[in-house]
């Protein structure tokens, strides 16, 4: 199995539209895949998957479902890990709880891909699950919030769980130039400040299809297939495929990231 994370430093930037398309192409292509709605106290992705969700993480911590029960297959060939939507509770799990989390999604058996949906922010929710990612995905805007937050984002996983491996992707670009450049400059700080280069991803451009296929519960891949968040989705994934067919030393999902502290 191999593990994408999906994360921000700031909410809004449109997390679960790439994690959700980002898995249903990986579908399409043929790959078993296990979305885990990572965001697990404020969860959605069941809306764009058009999935109905009866159970939640939560009824798995309680002990009154196991990990297997709670999981929702999709029509659109995505198995979902469904988080809860308005549960405080599951927004502060401790670090023990979720490496029970880490420690259960690893254990699935016949899953080819498992994209983890990450909440926004440094949190010990965010950080944990997306340190224990084969590939990470940053997410970023062209906007100074974004920038700082994906920076700050950047530090945190640097200094407390030493990562280095983190690719940039720039979201609502207009183009590949401005997607490049923003790239660039994040990469030019981190350099500067924090001894780190950031790999580049692709960008993902603005496009107003995203809200149609939100409302009608269908990923933009497949409502839009020649749009270009589509297209971007493709590149994308083009590029995690590249990335995950080079010699690496565990297919595993790390259990020890985050046991410190």
């Amino acid at each position: 199995m191999r593990v994408i994370g999906v994360t921000s430093g700031k909410g809004g930037v449109g997390k679960t539209t790439v994690s959700v398309n980002l898995a249903v192409e990986l579908a399409k292509r043929g790959k078993k895949v296990v979305l885990l709605d990572g965001d697990l106290g404020l969860s959605n992705a069941q809306i764009l998957l058009n999935a109905r969700v009866e159970y939640s993480y939560g009824h798995v911590l309680s002990g009154q479902k196991t990990l297997e029960e709670i999981m929702v297959p999709s029509e659109y060939g995505v198995t979902l890990v469904p988080g809860s939507s308005g549960s405080s509770a599951l927004a502060r799990l401790t670090r023990l709880q979720l490496l029970g989390l880490i420690h259960a999604l690893s254990a699935l058996d016949d899953c080819d891909y498992l994209v983890v949906d990450t909440a926004a922010g440094i949190s010990d929710n965010v950080t944990v699950l997306f340190g224990a990612c084969d590939i990470k995905l940053l997410l970023i805007q062209n906007e100074p919030s974004s920038i700082a937050d994906a920076y700050a984002t950047v530090k945190v996983l640097q200094q407390e769980f030493n990562l280095s491996d983190i690719m940039l992707t720039p979201v609502q670009v207009t183009n590949e130039r401005e997607s490049e450049n923003i790239h660039k400059r994040i990469n030019k700080v981190t350099a500067q400040f924090l001894g780190l280069s950031l790999e580049y991803a692709t960008g993902i451009r603005k496009d107003p299809v995203v809200l149609n296929s939100a409302r009608l519960g269908q990923p933009a891949i497949l409502h839009a297939p020649e749009s270009d968040i589509a297209k971007d989705i493709r590149r994308l994934v083009d590029v995690i495929t590249e990335t995950v067919s080079k010699p690496a030393g565990s297919s595993d999902i790390r259990i020890s990231v985050g046991a410190k502290g």
